[in-house]
């Protein structure tokens, strides 16, 4: 047997790669459309290939493949048992092929999907594990972990977008740093020599700048150890537990920026919510599963007191707007979506609303950091400038 790795189209058109076992490539792309799924490209897989997985973890985006060939396979009509069997021979990352093994014998014992899933270990989110128990209940199983693959795509196309929107800034401030301490390592101490000889005839601007760059030259190899030692310092801290919510809970206090991450974490929050109420959450759970997922501890709070208020009777849009937890815009979406019996959908569409006026606010963002920054960068290198300037017209001034 051998085992070629693939390139399909689902019967939702939609791509999916991953491996079969066979004994030929026709046999291959038979297997594959008894499955339901029409292969475009078809490879043997390298007896090395899996050899070099082994030294690393698997991705999230391979997580997110995994997920959605199994839930593909379960839409084809495939068998729950079978559809883990499969992937648990693919030629996916060991770590995934061996949480599907797991699931697969505890399955066959007799356990369900759903218990199998969470003692598997697979770094899922919450929400999913919550979807499949709600639809093994229900008998739409393939439903529900579509729902939770489409809500955990969401999620982490948003953390990207996020990050995506930092990187633009970071460079241009580390690209200002850098261009400062070139300065500063390799020009200005080329002047120290007029600081030793006329350093009482310097303006204070000049005296000051060049001792600077002089002192620098000197030790640079404390500072580039004292900067490793920040930086260090710095990721431990971040790595702390709660640091970064007040790092979060920060961001928010900040014009322009904090709107974004607010209006981002609110998307989130009602895509989570539609998720799970398409996947037949009842609500109340539904709503406690969803305001958990929430990183800010202010909104968390409120999102926890609406999920009381709904449980002493109140409507959705009742309770979000006594608590202050959307705009509103949001609630008129939520009025909307419970007079229509259709909350799941206005809940997904006022996500979507969250995330466009996002990227408007990141745009506008981006916007401003360009000019800033070079302002700040162009401020700093003309004060170096001015006082290497000034320092060497004092020390030629001629008395008349």
């Amino acid at each position: 047997m051998l085992q070629f790795r693939y390139e399909a189209l689902d019967r939702n058109g939609a791509t999916l790669t991953g491996s079969v076992d066979a004994a030929s490539e026709t046999e291959a792309a038979r297997r594959l459309s008894a499955m339901g799924l029409t292969p475009y490209s078809l490879r043997p897989v390298r007896a090395g290939r899996m050899f070099s997985l082994q030294g690393k973890r698997a991705s999230i985006r391979e997580l997110q493949l995994v997920l959605q060939e199994f839930t593909a396979l379960l839409e084809a009509g495939v068998g729950l048992v079978t559809s883990l069997s499969s992937l648990a021979k693919s030629s996916h990352h060991p770590e995934l092929t061996g949480a599907f093994v797991s699931m697969e014998k505890a399955v066959r014992r007799g356990e369900s999907f759903s218990t199998a899933l969470r003692e598997s270990g697979l770094p899922v989110p919450e929400y999913i594990h919550q979807l499949m128990h709600a639809g093994e209940a229900t008998g739409r199983m393939a439903e529900a972990m579509r729902g939770g693959l489409r809500q955990f795509e969401y999620d982490q196309r948003v953390r990207k977008e996020m990050a995506g929107a930092m990187i633009y800034p970071a460079v241009l401030v580390l690209s200002g740093v850098a261009a400062v301490g070139i300065i500063f390592l390799w020009v200005v101490p080329r002047f120290g020599g007029l600081l030793t000889q006329h350093g009482a005839d310097m303006p204070a601007l000049s005296r000051w700048v060049i001792s600077t760059g002089v002192w620098l030259s000197a030790h640079v190899g404390w500072v580039l150890a004292a900067l490793v030692g920040a930086g260090v310092a710095i990721r431990a801290v971040y790595a702390m537990p709660g640091v970064k919510e007040k790092l979060a809970e920060f961001l928010i206090r900040l014009p322009v920026i904090g709107d974004w991450v607010l209006e981002a974490e609110v998307g989130r929050w009602a895509s989570t919510l539609s998720a799970l109420l398409e996947g037949k959450v009842e609500l109340v759970r539904a709503l406690g599963l969803a305001a958990a997922s929430v990183r800010f501890h202010f909104l968390r709070n409120r999102l926890s007191a609406v999920v009381k208020g709904v449980k002493g009777g109140m409507t959705l849009s009742a309770a979000l707007r006594e608590h202050r937890a959307l705009n509103p815009t949001g609630y008129d979406l939520v009025a909307v979506g419970e007079a229509s019996g259709e909350l799941p959908k206005l809940l997904s569409a006022l996500a979507g609303l969250y995330e466009t006026t996002g990227r408007d606010r990141m745009k506008r963002l981006l916007q401003l950091v360009e000019p800033l920054a070079i302002i700040v960068i162009g401020a700093v290198v003309g004060v170096i400038m001015t006082a290497i300037i000034l320092a060497i017209t004092s020390v030629n001034d001629v008395p008349l």
